[in-house]
């Protein structure tokens, strides 16, 4: 049994006519009975009694016409999805991320591709890095997003963009009522960095770049991310050196001053395996490459800096 068998004998059964479902068909009718002959043979039961007026379905009949029609519409959409699929326009992405990313970044990259894929679902996981690599190659996610990625050859890197940096410092802390600093004024300070591990990571950048500076970081904590390092900035164990976008955190307790003299910055990758050619993959990537990081994501308001 072929499905021209079940569009053919659902013309026949919707028209009641041999001569009116051939014309709808674009068939001679001839053809046309034949094929409904050969499809109750192949059933087993009479599904259309013939009469001088037409045709009338038998009770066999009237039950295949139901399923015929619910398997023709499942076809239907089956293959609507697989195009939908092939062209990018449906589907579904599993996204991990780690660090302040989830603060502005990837909400706005998420709205401008749902804006141009809203077929295409996206789940959202925590992941350290070293874990999103390993569930890239087994499948478990399409996407990740962090920094300081090591080269992996069966992996592909795409710069998001180049975060600003910002001091965070407690309310009691010395710098607290200032507009900006240089960051070898923070020589004399204690840190709080993240991630402790895995490493490399953004830890080290903030070390690299306090070296650059003239001065060797006085290191008082490593926190697992940035929500536990503003919890101990809050907290005046040390200060604490974090991207652009964690300034959407709000701690109450915490105040956000510009880095200046010059402004470093931190970069933001995203990762996917270097052999993937889905669409809908290619699509993110695209969202990811246009993304507006000025106007968009880190546009940092004035009412974003506590101080």
């Amino acid at each position: 049994m072929e499905l021209r068998h079940l569009r053919y004998f659902v013309a026949v059964a919707e028209e009641r006519s041999f001569r009116l479902a051939a014309i709808r068909l674009n068939l001679s009718q001839p053809p046309l009975s034949r094929q409904i002959q050969q499809l109750e043979e192949q059933v087993g039961a009479v599904l259309l009694n013939r009469t001088a007026g037409g045709v009338e379905l038998t009770e066999a009949g009237a039950v295949f016409l139901e399923e015929a029609r619910r398997i023709l519409n499942f076809t239907r959409e089956a293959i609507e999805k697989a195009r939908r699929i092939e062209h990018g326009e449906q589907g579904h992405l599993n996204v991990a991320y780690y660090g302040s990313v989830i603060f502005k970044v990837i909400p706005r990259i998420l709205a401008d591709f749902r804006e141009l894929r809203s077929h295409i679902s996206v789940s959202l996981r925590k992941m350290a890095k070293d874990e999103q690599i390993r569930a890239l190659r087994q499948g478990w996610i399409d996407i990740g997003f962090g920094r300081s990625y090591r080269p992996e050859p069966d992996m592909l890197t795409q710069l998001v963009l180049d975060e600003p940096l910002f001091v965070a410092v407690s309310r009691r802390n010395e710098f607290s009522g200032r507009k900006s600093v240089a960051l070898r004024e923070l020589a004399n300070s204690a840190f709080v960095v993240y991630p402790g591990s895995p490493r490399p990571g953004f830890a080290d950048e903030v070390i690299l770049l306090c070296d650059k500076a003239g001065f060797q970081a006085h290191i008082v904590d490593e926190s697992d991310d940035v929500d536990a390092c503003l919890a101990l900035v809050s907290a005046d164990v040390g200060l604490g050196l974090v991207p652009a976008s964690a300034v959407s955190a709000h701690n109450n307790y915490v105040r956000f001053i510009r880095l200046a003299n010059p402004r470093p910055t931190s970069p933001l990758w995203c990762v996917v395996r270097r052999n993937d050619e889905r669409p809908s993959v290619k699509a993110f990537l695209e969202t990811v490459r246009q993304f507006d990081a000025t106007e968009q994501a880190l546009h940092v308001r004035a009412d974003d800096i506590h101080d």
